[in-house]
């Protein structure tokens, strides 16, 4: 990730609250995750909710997510829009959606994320999985993000 970081473990006490939607699995994560959920769909489609605090621009880990769907980077002035943004408690977040062309396992992936700056650190939401299920999931994901409650 361009100009992130090495973040230490993040204590229980620094991790945010969530509600969890109903049928998310906590799993767990890798490295550089917070917390990591996964979520089950008819037909074995799959999708995962990964919790991240991490650095980099906002264009940067767009592309970055962009690549992990096949798809081609944007260009700093494409970024506008390619993103919305989400009403939160304590300000906004950046959202992103995006589906590939390209089929994994015969589906189509779709993958939202939510940026959620607070305080001296960045929080990254994303949602990423086969495109129905993700479609489905889509609500419940960003009330999860705008469900968090940061410690202080």
């Amino acid at each position: 990730m361009a100009g992130a970081s090495a973040m230490p473990a993040l204590s229980s006490e620094a991790k945010p609250q969530w509600q969890v939607p109903a049928g998310w699995q906590p799993t767990q994560g890798g490295a550089f995750l917070v917390a990591k959920f996964l979520i089950s769909g008819t037909d074995s489609e799959q999708a995962a909710v990964n919790v991240s605090a991490a650095g980099g621009d906002l264009l940067a880990n767009v592309n970055r997510w962009r690549r992990q769907l096949g798809l081609a980077p944007l260009a700093d002035n494409q970024l506008p829009q390619a993103v919305s943004s989400l009403d939160l408690p304590e300000g906004k977040a950046t959202v992103v959606d995006m589906t590939s062309d390209a089929a994994n396992n015969g589906l189509k992936t779709r993958l939202v994320a939510a940026v959620v700056p607070h305080g001296q650190q960045t929080w990254f939401y994303k949602l990423m999985g086969g495109e129905s299920l993700v479609a489905q999931q889509k609500d419940a994901f960003l009330k999860f993000v705008q469900s968090a409650k940061y410690p202080e």
